[in-house]
């Protein structure tokens, strides 16, 4: 079930614009991929719906599913994202969108001009105003850029830009906060975020090895190809996801991203098992929503189950300490 409250339309070529879509007048547009809908995403969203509101327009947004680098062959890193669509359009809607046109990127719409974008999709829509970032292209090979959608658009879109949004000295990109997590620096990378990072996925059965030995812990399969943070130990929040699709109790804990060394052969399954304190309720079946907060080391191989014990105490100790004041 949609956890948000936004109208989606989905929009499979020029030719596919669903008949409400084509009826529906005076938007204002945000447009972008919006990967993570990080602090620069957040700036661009908000003015078209701060615009929409001023101007009587609907506050909108135009992205594109897949990747469109996942299409052109320009980088197998972007099989996995950020914000899966649904998270996305979640966190969109909690901006202020009201409505979300999703465009099928295939290789014939790569082909598609800059000209056509705007004359076959973007005025039939009804666009009166569109918001882009400073380093928006569009139409075949990225040939349209901001003054070639206001031109297109026949002088009735009124387009604004805009500037990079830098935080701590980056400039907010999802490139920078994907090279963040790739290094395990969760915290700067929800600076840049403007939020924590977290990963979705139901509780599956694993081997009750954490049980064993004194820590449950809760093995998370994700449910989307997300961006997993570098293999390693992290202080955490889990939020339980009812079957509707709210959100429910969350908890502090502990989590490891890896390959379990100290159990299992070079080479296995990336996996994520979770701790969570003072918790002690059957999880399996369930959704929990992982909040990365805080790398506490790197994954290693224990020479006994005894060393590995005590490890992972520390590590709850760490990660109860550096969640104190954090609001579960």
């Amino acid at each position: 079930m949609e956890r948000y409250d936004i109208t989606v339309q989905h929009v499979t070529d020029l030719t596919g614009l669903p008949e409400g879509a084509r009826k529906q007048q005076g938007l204002s547009l945000a447009i972008g991929f919006f990967d993570g809908v990080h602090s620069g995403h957040r700036e661009v969203v908000r003015q078209a719906v701060t615009l929409g509101k001023e101007q009587g327009l609907t506050p909108s947004v135009m992205t594109f599913d897949p990747h469109p680098r996942v299409v052109l062959g320009q980088g197998s890193e972007y099989h996995t994202v950020l914000t899966p669509l649904d998270d996305k359009l979640e966190l969109l809607a909690d901006l202020g969108v009201e409505a979300a046109y999703i465009i099928r990127f295939d290789r014939p719409f790569s082909e598609v001009s800059a000209e056509q974008f705007v004359k076959r999709l973007i005025v039939p829509l009804g666009v009166r105003t569109a918001v882009v970032g400073f380093d928006f292209s569009f139409g075949h090979r990225g040939a349209g850029d901001a003054e070639a959608l206001g031109l297109y658009g026949g002088g009735d879109i009124q387009v604004h830009v805009i500037a990079p949004v830098f935080q701590g000295g980056d400039k907010v990109s999802s490139t920078r906060i994907r090279e963040m997590l790739a290094e395990g620096e969760c915290r700067e990378a929800n600076v840049l975020l403007g939020r924590t990072y977290e990963v979705k996925g139901f509780v599956v059965h694993g081997e009750a090895r954490g049980r064993e030995i004194g820590f449950p812990t809760a093995n998370v399969m994700p449910e989307q190809p997300y961006v997993i943070p570098r293999p390693g130990v992290y202080a955490i929040q889990a939020e339980l996801i009812t079957p509707s699709g709210a959100r429910g109790e969350r908890h502090n804990g502990v989590l490891n991203v890896g390959y379990r060394p100290t159990f299992e052969a070079p080479g296995g399954e990336l996996k994520l098992e979770a701790h969570l304190f003072d918790f002690q309720d059957d999880l399996y079946g369930c959704q929990l929503a992982i909040k990365f907060h805080s790398f506490l080391r790197p994954e290693r191989k224990f020479a006994s189950i005894e060393q590995l014990t005590a490890q992972i105490a520390s590590d709850a100790d760490e990660a109860r300490r550096r969640l104190t004041d954090i609001r579960v």
